[in-house]
């Protein structure tokens, strides 16, 4: 709801189905790309399947299990990528509409009291909190006393507004389900505007908590507290240097721990969330960073342990990281990658000869190379058999080609986490990866830069 910008991986738990309650959905105007809509319910970091449901003639129909919990839910539309929007459930059924070129935000209740008022107070309070931030900004750049005066009145006046709406929504939903995250959803606004910029960011990290009850039972059981910290980590601490970027988000990291206290279940689902965060950034070290320092310090009973083990396998394939090590069999030698020392870099490409766009890439990779020692290429086939390696890999002599038989199941592709090919790293001189490159041209365009 507040925060669509990052999609947070999901564990999948499936319920059984007697259905008492239904979801239902209008999908216009018709998009033949739009195929089935999932429901979720969220569930801190997780989101629990409920159920799905094929889009015909731009509607669905969604069951809800007999004794679903209230609480927040997801529609999720598939294919991935189209969005996903989120909702109340408090047993009874919902009817949704949908633009269908804009899914993730442009949800609109047909029925449901409960979801009209909630989208409606959001809607309400993200316009008057921009107007609030949007006059504090303006106020910096101000020389006039006379403009002053006016943007301090707009001001007061604006704040005023800002408390009557939150007031309203909070009596408006007393004793319901909305009201919980209407509650929770309030901002800090000073009383006066700031002069300096430092103070007024200052003064929205310092107060950002100051309405979250992380012992919130209907809160931890919905994506509150992780959007919350994610924006928080995120986006009141941005850098154009990664390493200064690292260093605010480490000590963001540490103020949200410290507001979250001993509550371990929701430091659990907090943790989660930034660290699928970190990765889907490609910021692997600092998902590690969150993982060693936090989340492997948690009580046993909270913590994924295959959650840690794919990360750590990740990691290792990082920016910055050697390169895991690899060993094959040349002329009855074993040979070693971390032994190589025959150019300052290396190029590493997992690719197949029943890969149709690699027949195409490597002899290029081939032609661009030849000739350039300072380059030398590390080429592993995945193969089924060794017949067509042998004969594609004769025109590639100058290249380090090693067999990888069973194709995926093939332990290098394994360690290297390999689902595509071809599939580039770039190494320096130590085997450090240095570039993943995602098609040749990239890779070109490395070394052309």
């Amino acid at each position: 709801m507040m925060l669509k910008k990052i999609w947070i991986a999901i564990l999948f738990i499936s319920v059984g189905v007697q259905s008492q309650n239904s979801i239902t959905g209008i999908v216009s105007p018709k998009n033949d790309l739009v195929t089935r809509v999932i429901l979720y319910q969220l569930k801190g970091a997780k989101q629990v399947y409920i159920s799905n449901s094929k889009i015909d003639n731009d509607q669905f129909k969604l069951e809800i299990p007999q004794g679903t919990e209230a609480g927040m839910y997801r529609l999720s539309f598939t294919p991935a990528g189209f969005g996903f929007a989120d909702f109340l459930f408090n047993q009874e059924n919902i009817s949704l509409k949908f633009d269908s070129h804009n899914l993730s935000n442009s949800v609109a209740f047909l029925t449901s009291e409960e979801n009209k008022t909630y989208a409606n107070y959001l809607v309400e309070t993200t316009n008057v909190k921009q107007k609030l931030d949007s006059l504090q900004i303006v106020f910096f750049g101000l020389k006039d006393k006379k403009q002053d005066e006016i943007t301090i009145d707009l001001y007061a006046k604006t704040l005023n507004q800002y408390h009557k709406i939150q007031s309203e929504y909070e009596a408006k939903t007393d004793g319901k389900l909305a009201n919980h995250f209407i509650k929770s959803g309030q901002n800090y606004f000073a009383p006066t505007l700031f002069t300096s910029p430092q103070e007024y960011l200052n003064s929205v990290k310092y107060h950002y908590f100051d309405f979250s009850n992380f012992d919130n039972p209907v809160l931890m059981n919905a994506a509150f507290f992780g959007e919350k910290a994610i924006e928080y980590v995120f986006y009141l601490n941005v850098s154009d240097d990664l390493q200064v970027q690292n260093a605010l988000c480490k000590n963001a990291i540490n103020e949200v721990m410290q507001k979250v206290g001993g509550n371990n279940e929701v430091k659990s689902e907090i943790l989660t969330s930034l660290i699928y965060a970190f990765e889907q950034f490609e910021n692997l070290a600092m998902a590690g960073f969150v993982i060693d320092e936090f989340y492997d310090k948690l009580p046993a009973n909270l913590k994924d342990e295959a959650l840690i083990d794919e990360m750590r396998s990740k990691i290792k394939l990082a920016i910055g990281n050697v390169a895991p090590e690899i060993i094959w069999e040349e002329n009855g030698v074993q040979k070693k990658l971390s032994d190589l020392n025959v150019a300052d870099n290396y190029i590493l490409v997992f690719w197949s000869t029943t890969c149709s766009h690699c027949l195409l890439e490597i002899p290029k990779l081939y032609e661009f190379t030849m000739g350039n020692d300072a380059i030398h290429v590390i080429a592993v086939a995945l193969e089924d058999h060794k017949k067509d390696y042998e004969q594609f890999t004769a025109k590639l002599p100058l290249f380090t080609n090693i067999l990888g038989l069973k194709k995926w199941e093939n332990e290098m592709a394994k360690e290297y986490k390999i689902n595509a090919t071809p599939t580039y790293f770039i190494l320096d001189k130590d085997k450090i990866i240095v570039a993943k490159p995602e098609h040749f041209v990239d890779v070109k365009a490395y070394f052309e830069d």
